[in-house]
C-alpha cells in the first residue's frame, strides 16, 4: 500500500487514462482504473486498497461522472472521499451541476498531470485533516457528555445527601437510594447489618436466600468486588449488589463507580445514626425498665417498714395492758418487757439497715439517671 495514497481513476479514453495513471503512479499513488461509473463503483466496493480520491471524466457510457459522484455522495461511507471531475465541458452550468452534487474539484481538458498532482494532494491533506477534526470532534463530544452525565449523577447523589437526613428507618433510605440507582437504570439490593438481624431490602423484589447469602459471602472481598456484571460495595454496616453494571461502556463503567461510592457514603452516615439511635432507644428501654422496677421496690420497703413499726408499738402497748391484768411477779413483768425492747431494738437496726439499703437504691438511681443524660 502507498504511503501518499489509492486514486481511482475513471474515464473511458485509454490513453488518457493510461497518462494520468503513469503519471499519479510516479509521484508514489497507487492507481486504480476504470472505463465508467459502474465499473468504477464495483471497483471501489471491491478494492482490498482504501480509495483517497477519485478522478473521473463527465461524459462516459453506462454512468457518468455525475451519477458515480452522485452515487458516492449519497452514501455516508463514501461521502467524504474527494472528487475531481476531468472535462471537456466548460461551462458555468457545468460546473454548477458538479457543485451541486458535490464534487470537490473541476479541471477542464487538455490539463496538466502536475496541476492535477497538486490538486490530489491538496484534498487528500484536506480529507485527512477533516478526519483528524472529526475524530477530534467525536472524542470533545464523548467528553462532554461523559461530563454532562457524572453531573447528573452527581446532582443526584446531592440530593441524595439531602433526603437521606429524613429518612427514619432502613427502609427509608433503602427506598432513597433505590430511586436514585433507578435513575440510572441499574438494579440492585441492599443488605444492612443490625444487631439483632440482617436486613435484605430489594429494588423491585423480596431477595432470595442464595442472593442474600452471596452478598454476605462477598462482603470478605474488599470495597469492592466485581464478578461479571455484577459489582458488591461493601461498608461496615451495609453492602450493596448491582445487579446489570455496564461491563461493556467502560467509561459509564467507571463514572457509575464514582457516583455510587459517593452514594454508599452518605448511605453509611445514615445507618450508622439509625444504628446508634436504635441503641441508645434500646438502652433508654431498659433503664427507664430498671428505674421503675426500682421505684416499685422503695414503695413496697417504705410500707413494710411503716407496717414494721406500727405493729412493733402495737404490740408493747398491748403488753403492757396485758401484764397488769396477768398478776405477774416484778421479776416476770421485767422479763417480758426486756423482751419486747429487745424486739423493739431488733425492729430499729432493721429499719436502719433498710435506710442504708434505700441509700444504695438512690445511688443506682442517680447513675441511671447520668446514663439517660437527665
Amino acid at each position: 500500500m502507498s504511503d501518499k495514497g489509492c486514486i481511482l481513476l475513471v474515464d473511458d479514453d485509454p490513453d488518457l487514462l493510461a497518462v494520468h495513471s503513469l503519471y499519479l503512479k510516479s509521484l508514489g499513488y497507487e492507481v486504480i482504473e476504470a472505463v465508467d461509473g459502474s465499473r468504477a463503483l464495483k471497483l471501489f466496493v471491491e478494492s482490498s486498497v482504501p480509495v483517497d480520491a477519485i478522478v473521473s471524466d463527465v461524459v462516459m457510457p453506462e454512468m457518468d461522472g455525475y451519477e458515480l459522484c452522485k452515487t458516492l455522495k449519497s452514501e455516508p461511507a463514501t461521502q467524504d472521499v474527494p472528487v475531481i471531475f476531468v472535462s471537456q465541458l466548460d461551462t458555468l452550468e457545468e460546473k454548477l451541476k458538479g457543485f451541486e452534487i458535490g464534487a470537490d474539484d473541476y479541471i477542464t481538458k487538455p490539463i496538466s498531470p502536475e496541476v492535477l498532482g497538486e490538486k490530489l494532494k491538496t484534498l487528500i491533506g484536506m480529507r485527512g485533516k477533516n478526519i483528524e477534526l472529526q475524530a477530534q470532534l467525536t472524542q470533545t463530544q464523548s467528553v462532554a457528555m461523559q461530563a454532562m452525565t457524572y453531573s447528573s449523577d452527581l446532582g443526584q447523589v446531592l440530593e441524595f445527601y439531602k433526603n437521606t437526613l429524613s429518612a427514619e428507618s432502613f427502609e427509608g433510605v433503602a427506598k432513597l437510594l433505590f430511586d436514585v440507582t433507578g435513575n440510572y437504570g441499574l438494579h440492585c439490593t441492599l443488605q444492612i447489618i443490625t444487631p439483632q438481624k440482617v436486613l435484605n431490602l430489594g429494588d423491585s423484589r423480596e431477595v432470595s436466600p442464595l442472593e442474600a447469602n452471596v452478598i454476605e459471602m462477598a462482603r470478605q472481598k474488599g470495597r469492592f468486588f466485581d464478578f461479571g456484571s455484577r459489582t458488591v460495595i461493601n461498608y461496615d454496616a451495609f453492602s450493596l449488589l448491582i445487579k446489570n453494571m455496564p461491563v461493556d461502556d467502560t467509561d459509564r463503567y467507571g463514572s457509575l463507580k464514582d457516583s455510587l461510592g459517593n452514594l454508599c457514603t452518605a448511605v453509611e452516615a445514615r445507618v450508622e445514626f439509625l444504628l446508634h439511635q436504635s441503641a441508645a432507644l434500646q438502652k433508654e428501654g431498659i433503664v427507664r425498665t430498671v428505674l421503675n422496677m426500682l421505684e416499685k421496690i422503695d414503695k413496697a420497703f417504705t410500707d413494710v417498714q411503716g407496717a414494721n413499726a406500727v405493729i412493733i408499738n402495737r404490740m408493747i402497748d398491748e403488753l403492757d395492758e396485758a401484764m397488769m391484768d396477768l398478776g405477774l411477779t416484778p421479776h416476770q413483768e421485767e422479763l417480758i418487757r426486756t423482751i419486747a425492747v429487745n424486739c423493739r431494738e431488733g425492729s430499729d437496726k432493721a429499719i436502719k439497715d433498710g435506710v442504708a439499703l434505700y441509700d444504695m437504691f438512690e445511688d443506682v438511681r442517680t447513675k441511671l439517671d447520668h446514663v439517660m443524660g437527665r
